[in-house]
């Protein structure tokens, strides 16, 4: 069996943990869920392992992470002996993509998209932000996202219906040779 990475992006607020979470209890022992490492505690959509921003910089400097990166004041690893045989499922920055793309031979994108009205609702509703920084985050102009295995995902269906499309969708990536 090989090792077959599948990175989940999208801007913030699209829904990615919340399909994660949704289609993880289908693919129970089908795909390695791969937990963040952040110097944020994570809260009732997400799980991550929790360090201080010290305790990450050690880990990186040691080579801990295949990625990390810096988002919204926090800091993000994946460790590289979370990867494991089989489909393994990670959410990350697409400022990521070409370190798993140097390190793994099967890696696969799937970009995480909703139109901008239904963005606006979900961080409205998420709270994390006040009302300019929403807007701010709204206006940003996002550079083309550079993968060798880039497949689009439209998350604006209900999420039932969004769930099982990705689960169809992680089905034919598993299959293919």
């Amino acid at each position: 069996m090989q090792k077959k990475i599948v990175l989940i992006v999208g801007a913030s607020g699209v829904g990615k943990d919340t399909l994660l979470k949704n289609i993880k209890k289908s693919l129970k022992n089908k795909a390695n869920f791969i937990t963040r490492y952040i110097t944020r505690e994570a809260d009732l959509n997400e799980k991550n392992y929790f360090l201080d921003p010290l305790a990450f910089d050690l880990l990186k400097i040691n080579k801990f992470f295949v990625s990390s990166w810096a988002a919204h004041n926090n800091f993000y690893g994946i460790s590289k002996n979370s990867i494991k045989e089989g489909l393994n499922i990670i959410s990350i920055s697409r400022s990521s993509i070409k370190d798993f793309e140097a390190f793994y031979d099967n890696v696969y994108t799937i970009n995480i998209t909703v139109p901008k009205e239904e963005l606006r609702k979900r961080l409205i509703k998420r709270a994390r932000e006040n009302k300019d920084e929403i807007e701010e985050r709204l206006n940003r102009s996002y550079a083309c996202i550079e993968s060798n295995n880039l497949i689009h995902f439209d998350n604006s269906e209900d999420i039932g219906t969004s769930s099982e499309s990705l689960l169809n969708l992680l089905s034919q990536i598993k299959e293919e040779k």
